[in-house]
């Protein structure tokens, strides 16, 4: 017998061992081939036995180009002497030496594989025409797929949520690895070592089956899908094949994506488990009112059928080609008719868009990443229809709308589509490219509404198929269009329907009851009469379907005239608003409505609707950009409004509404995310006819700003707080705001360094301006700075001065700068308000027994006198500036109270800074100088500030003053003549050494009536000492403090006698010392005896 070249093929490769027969296999896969022949497949290559190559050999490359892939191919993987070998060899069968040999005429695959790219590579939207479309890859967006059956009370809580709550139920799957699947993976051998050779993928109407299969055919035929697993992947879409009348076989169906000539269908089909049949649209596929399926047969490929859906059948049913691999993609309503004829070694079901397919999908719409994250944000903050956009043809038709809008603007106003309306092109969208032929859409409608506002009243979602047949449904006749299934396995499988999502279901309700008068009637006395919450975004639909522009896509699709009349609509609307602004509370009532108004988009009802709303009151909701358009289309057609107060406002919301300003009395806004500009548009509009009386600027973490203000038509006083700006941004707003302003203002700067340009931009603003500043805190980088000083004499002038600070606080540089005018108004004007206690009925036992105990207060009837000085304290500052700015502040400001606590005074700067007070015109009327690191050498310089028969107080807290220091002290102010007010030496490091110098000062005159000897160590001596002589000189005391004194019980008497004789004592402290629980309580029993039935009068401050 002649030996041919494929008896030379199988002879040299059984010679390869099976190390160089693997790399003869892997270099096989992907060698270099003439122009017009493919690689054969790695997946086919990789089990492939020496028989099983050679026939791939032939079947790719024909018998003599064979023999030259694989001489090339053992060269590479340098095996020399084989391909010599095959080259004599082959020499001998042609008896001729080797050449080339020319590729066939026609590569029937190749050609095939680009006629799938070309015709897949493209796609028309559902409003192109002729002539238009959009790449594929340029609009193909990932949808979710899962694998694993719904339970029913899961699918209830994904048809019931909206917004995030839905995201997160849709998401629920991708946390589990075995719940979800990617396309690429459909075909993947099961965990049980299941060959999958059949997968159903359902999906409701819109969701993108379809375009799921052509990408399918598209990335397969780019060599990115399924290579190696796939040498043919032939796709069928079910509304073509119902096209066809004629007697058709499965090879002519298969044969019809080649023209002339075709190839020899054995050829196709030599490898049928390498061949995938995708068949989409099972649901809409018709079979012949005469078929039988029992009688259907197997038959060759070229025996003609009965019709198209007759060679389907046999393929699913594996009648032909058994081995072949099938996707058949169908309607949820469909899945159980689809089992009767195949047996699915794989369900899964296209759930469509998560969160970031669906801003992927607006992106690649857009082609314009600022229009599209614009576009995403704005639906995304609309619930309604951010839920509704995991269907990808929603997503479409809202895309599709907001384009045009933003065609010719940057923003988007009322024109742009209600909610109603892109809901009914959704609807007229699937009847006129998803539906199936129905008898009558309006009896479809009528049904589908009787359902539907059932269910929404009962709260319902679910429905089994005795429901579906009292509202006149058949499964098996068409309303698989807006209807989905879920079975629902228990000790039987149920099937159950439910509406695409509950907002679907809503739309249907609110079409039945605008048919229906007492319906409709019904539905809004429930609503908001009975306050059920979830028949609002019915109500809302009911609303949109009075627009005619919302109703315009479904006139088509039915004949019926309107049951409840506008006029009907509009007296119920007044209704329910006066309802809400009595209720005053009900504000998400009242957003609701203005929702309503919205959507029925009719000027003259709106117009007259909202005469009945004098206050719109938003500062607690959290308003999305849906809530934020409706409320600005109400101020555009309202009259006045007395209070407009909004919160959550982004710039573009505070742009549109500062034209509309005027309309309202009392204004209060809350944004984020604001210009500097738009704070100035806001506050020039405001102050034209109306009174700022609060600003807020805060720097945001992200751009722009935070912006609270508020505005009214009386004269009231105006806050203004600027926090952790830009210097720049601040000195900006005071120059704007400050000048515009006549009102008293209080101003407080934070988070700046306070240089110079900002102090000369506020002292301008002042000079410039009839300003009144009650209060003002900044920080100043350097106090020294002359227009800071011009602009505190500038704040004395108008306003006499209650408080002026200069400070740092602990471990910061800032110093912080504080000035507060007295109020002269509210000081004639004070009340005095009287407040009586409550007598005690009995001495409280746990008081006696415990220790320490509260401080021995003395109730008074004597009025307080109100402090005039100005209190200046100058804190914690920078040793440079600390001298000159103690002169500078006491010739400004008197009489004074001075605070110089914690700052760095040692006895030369003492005694300077007591030098320059005394060259200078002032009165001092208290001095504080805690914490200062002051020993007895300044008691001399201390007391030279005081001047003669005058009242002063003194605080030297926390200073090592010593019992010397207080008798220089005592002899320096008697010397002087100045009697004390106040004394506080607590921590002073005294002993019972220096009482005597304490006792003298209660002078003739009886002055002190504050003593404050704490945290000293007094014992028992100095405390009898003290109490001995205040018993008998005549004194006014009214407190005294000896906390921490280390007195004990030897002292009970004389503290009973000090409380006995000094009435003038209203408190007494005496805590942390070392009494016994009875002594304590023996004290207390006097004080109580001596205290319990007086009344105290308390000053409002």
């Amino acid at each position: 017998m002649t030996e041919t070249c494929q008896d030379i093929l199988l002879t040299i490769l059984e010679e390869l061992v099976e190390e160089q027969r693997k790399k003869f296999k892997l270099k096989l896969g992907d060698t270099d081939l003439r122009k017009g022949y493919a690689n054969i497949p790695k997946g086919r290559l990789e089990k492939a036995d020496v028989t099983d190559m050679v026939d791939l050999l032939i079947r790719y490359y024909q018998q003599e180009y064979a023999v030259e892939v694989v001489i090339n191919v053992l060269d590479q993987i340098n095996d020399k002497d084989l391909a010599e070998r095959l080259r004599r060899k082959s020499a001998e069968v042609w008896k001729t030496r080797p050449v080339s040999v020319k590729p066939p005429d026609i590569d029937h695959r190749a050609n095939y594989v680009a006629s799938v790219k070309e015709k897949f590579r493209r796609v028309k939207d559902y409003n192109s025409r002729p002539g238009e479309w959009v790449s594929l890859e340029d609009r193909y967006t990932k949808l979710f797929i899962i694998k694993k059956h719904h339970q029913a009370e899961d699918k209830e809580h994904e048809l019931l949520s909206r917004g995030k709550r839905h995201m997160e139920i849709m998401r629920k799957p991708s946390s589990f690895a075995d719940s979800h699947v990617n396309v690429e993976h459909l075909f993947d051998t099961l965990s049980d070592g299941t060959i999958t050779r059949k997968v159903i993928l359902q999906g409701i109407a819109g969701i993108g089956k379809t375009a799921t299969v052509g990408k399918i055919m598209y990335d397969w035929s780019s060599g990115r899908l399924y290579q190696g697993r796939f040498d043919y992947v032939f796709h069928w879409s079910c509304r073509d094949l119902n096209q066809r009348t004629e007697k058709l076989s499965l090879a002519q169906l298969i044969l019809q994506n080649w023209g002339h000539p075709k190839p020899a269908i054995g050829e196709i089909l030599s490898c049928p488990d390498k061949v995938l049949f995708v068949i989409d649209g099972f649901d809409e596929l018709r079979f012949p009112e005469d078929y039988d399926k029992s009688k259907s047969f197997s038959c060759d490929l070229d025996t003609p059928h009965s019709t198209a859906a007759a060679v389907v059948e046999s393929l699913l049913s594996s009648k032909s080609l058994s081995e072949a691999c099938l996707l058949v993609t169908t309607r949820p309503l469909a899945v159980g008719m689809l089992e009767t004829h195949m047996k699915a070694d794989l369900w899964a079901e296209i759930v469509g868009f998560l969160e970031e397919d669906r801003k992927e999908f607006f992106k690649k719409f857009f082609k314009d990443e600022g229009k599209a994250a614009f576009a995403y944000s704005y639906v995304k903050e609309n619930d309604v229809v951010f839920t509704m956009c995991f269907v990808p043809l929603i997503c479409w038709i809202v895309c599709t709308t907001l384009s045009l809008q933003l065609r010719y603007s940057e923003e988007l106003d009322q024109k742009v589509s209600t909610t109603t309306e892109i809901f009914t092109y959704f609807v007229a969208t699937l009847l006129q490219s998803h539906g199936r032929a129905q008898t009558s859409t309006h009896d479809l409608f009528h049904s589908l509404g009787s359902l539907a506002y059932g269910g929404v009243r009962d709260q319902k979602v679910l429905f089994d198929e005795s429901t579906l047949r009292k509202c006149n449904l058949e499964v098996s006749k068409g309303p698989s269009t807006f209807l989905t299934e879920l079975l629902q396995a228990d000790i039987f499988v149920e099937t159950i329907y439910s509406f695409v999502h509950l907002t679907v279901q809503e739309l249907f309700a609110a079409l039945f009851t605008f048919w229906h008068k007492e319906k409709a009637s019904e539905l809004l006395k429930e609503a908001f009469v009975e306050n059920k919450s979830h028949l609002i975004l019915t109500v809302r639909f009911l609303f949109g379907l009075n627009n005619n522009k919302s109703l315009k896509p479904l006139k088509r699709y039915y004949e019926t005239s309107m049951g409840i009349s506008k006029d009907e609509l509009l007296k119920w609307t007044k209704k329910a608003l006066l309802i809400c602004q009595e209720q005053g509370e009900q504000s998400h009532l009242l957003l609701e409505l203005l929702h309503c108004l919205f959507e029925i988009q009719d000027e003259e009802f709106v117009i007259s609707a909202l005469e009945e709303i004098k206050e719109v009151v938003f500062l607690e909701n959290n308003l999305g950009q849906d809530d934020q358009q409706v409320i600005l289309y109400s101020l555009q057609h309202a009259k006045e409004f007395s209070q407009l107060k909004l919160g959550s406002l982004k710039e573009r919301d505070m742009i549109k509404l500062v034209p509309l300003l005027g309309k309202c009395k009392q204004i209060h806004l809350n944004a984020s995310g604001i210009s500097l500009s738009t704070v100035h548009k806001v506050c020039a509009h405001l102050l034209q006819k109306r009174r700022i009386t609060r600003l807020h600027v805060e720097h945001g973490e992200e751009d722009g700003m935070y912006f609270t203000v508020e505005a009214s038509c009386e004269r009231d006083p105006c806050k203004i707080t600027l926090d952790n700006l830009p210097e720049d941004t601040a000195i900006a707003i005071c120059a704007h705001v400050i000048p515009a302003h006549p009102g008293i203002v209080t101003l407080d700067v934070n988070g700046i360094q306070g240089r110079e340009e900002f102090v000369n931009s506020l002292k301008n603003s002042l000079l410039d301006s009839d300003c009144r500043l009650e209060s003002v805190g900044f920080n100043i980088e350097n106090p020294r700075l002359q227009a800071f000083q011009d602009v505190c004499q500038h704040l004395a002038t108008r306003r006499s001065p209650r408080k002026f600070l200069l400070f740092r606080r602990y471990e910061e540089d800032e110093i912080h700068f504080g000035y507060e005018a007295k109020d002269e108004e509210k000081s004639v004007n004070r009340l005095q308000k009287k407040k009586k206690n409550k007598k005690r009925k009995g001495k409280n036992e746990a008081q006696k027994k415990c220790f320490p105990w509260p401080c021995l207060i003395r109730k008074t009837g004597e009025e307080k006198k109100k402090k005039k000085d100005c209190i200046a304290v100058l804190s914690c500052l920078p040793e440079e500036y600390f001298l000159e700015l103690t002169t500078w502040v006491a010739s400004t400001f008197t009489p004074l109270a001075l605070c110089l606590d914690e700052n760095s005074i040692n006895d030369e700067l003492m005694k300077t800074i007591c030098e320059n007070l005394n060259s200078i015109d002032y009165q001092l009327q208290s001095l504080s100088l805690r914490s200062c690191s002051i020993t007895q050498e300044s008691m001399a310089n201390i007391c030279s500030l005081f001047f003669c028969n005058t009242a002063v107080s003194l605080d030297l807290q926390s200073n090592p003053v010593g019992d010397e220091g207080v008798k220089i002290l005592a002899v320096c102010l008697k010397s002087k003549g100045c009697c004390l007010e106040k004394l506080s030496l607590s921590s002073a490091g005294l002993t019972e050494d220096c009482v005597p110098a304490i006792t003298s000062l209660f002078s003739q005159k009886n002055t002190l009536i504050w003593l404050d000897l704490s945290f000293n160590n007094l014992g028992d001596g100095g405390v009898k000492a003290l109490c001995s002589a205040l018993k008998e000189k005549e004194n006014h005391l009214e407190k005294l403090i000896l906390e921490h004194s280390d007195i004990t019980n030897n002292c009970e008497q004389e503290l009973v006698q000090l409380i006995e004789n000094s009435l003038s004592l209203k408190y007494l402290c005496l805590d942390d010392n070392k009494f016994t629980s009875s002594s304590s309580a023996r004290i207390y029993d006097v004080w109580d005896k001596y205290h319990d039935d007086e009344e105290e009068e308390v000053e409002e401050d």
